[in-house]
């Protein structure tokens, strides 16, 4: 694999000795890192991208991995892939999902620190280093149960600025991370967090769908939007399947699914839906066919009783 050069480089600071440790420290974790990307990591990207486009994602993540370390050091407790990747289910116009998970809070320093690194890793040539959306949470914080009023550090995907948002502070997120996450540096996430109880994973999917449909009746130009339309028929298609069987599948994998359990009426609707994954930055700025979207705010109303439903069933 050809990774990108800055993992050869080895930054020099402070007095000889510091210098020597930090250059031992910081080429093993680069090796570490590397045989991490080119085992495991490397064929499950493999399977999903083929080989050119699984060895320009590794090279990101494995930058990103050793950048972190120089970042944060020995608060540093892991880097990890979720998200569609992590499912199986990822392709070319999929997000970067990730996670870093650090022993404790991050000081002000490396906040700072962590923010400049992705301000600038953009800047890379390839394009997956543009696609980074994932968040900064401590292992403590893993090891509760979700809460949306707890925010982590968040870079959206295609963003340089971070924030502070509870977007993955989800039983959703933490199901994948112990159950499907791909090990970037660090432990097995098995060892980190425990999985989330199945009752617990269903009710968060009820409550999700029933959140969803009234944040959308209050504001339908959600669906009015080309991402958001066809996003909501994919997303309410992997709350069912959670909701019924505790687990978490890629939202073309749910789609499928969803075809052989609902009615022939909404197959159409989920067949587009599926048609308008690709080129998700340009339909964002786009406005979504207005039968459509509202063909998608019938199915809503449809699908949110059987998802709550479903949820109270035996898996």
């Amino acid at each position: 694999m050809n990774f990108h050069p800055s993992l050869r480089v080895i930054p020099a600071s402070g007095h000889q000795d510091r210098i020597g440790r930090d250059a031992d420290m910081i080429r093993a974790l680069a090796a570490a890192t590397i045989a991490a990307v080119e085992g495991e990591a490397l064929s499950r990207l493999v399977g999903q991208l083929g080989d050119t486009e699984a060895d320009a994602l590794a090279s990101v993540l494995a930058t990103l991995a050793q950048r972190l370390y120089s970042a944060l050091r020995e608060t540093l407790a892991g880097v990890y892939l979720t998200g569609s990747f992590a499912l199986g289910s990822g392709d070319i116009h999929a997000d970067v999902d990730f996670l870093v998970a650090t022993h404790g809070p991050l000081d002000g320093h490396q906040e700072q620190a962590v923010r400049d690194l992705h301000r600038a890793l953009p800047d890379q040539q390839e394009h997956w280093a543009h696609n980074l959306e994932g968040s900064y949470a401590s292992l403590r914080d893993l090891r509760q149960r979700a809460d949306p009023d707890t925010t982590w550090l968040y870079v959206d995907n295609g963003s340089r600025d971070m924030e502070w948002s509870a977007h993955d502070n989800t039983e959703v997120f933490r199901w994948m991370l112990h159950n499907r996450a791909i090990t970037i540096s660090g432990p097995a996430t098995a060892g980190l967090l425990d999985t989330v109880p199945p009752l617990v994973l269903r009710q968060e999917a009820a409550a999700l769908a029933v959140t969803r449909m009234r944040d959308i009746a209050a504001d339908r130009d959600y669906l009015r939007n080309g991402w958001g339309q066809p996003h909501e028929v994919l997303t309410r298609c992997r709350l069912l399947y959670t909701a019924g069987h505790a687990e978490v599948i890629g939202k073309t994998e749910a789609a499928t699914w969803a075809k052989e359990v609902l009615p022939e009426e909404w197959h159409g609707l989920i067949d587009q839906a599926v048609a308008d994954r690709p080129n998700p930055w340009r339909r964002v700025h786009q406005q979504a066919d207005l039968s459509r979207a509202e063909r998608t705010w019938q199915f809503i109303e449809f699908i949110t009783p059987l998802i709550t439903h479903a949820a109270t069933q035996d898996a």
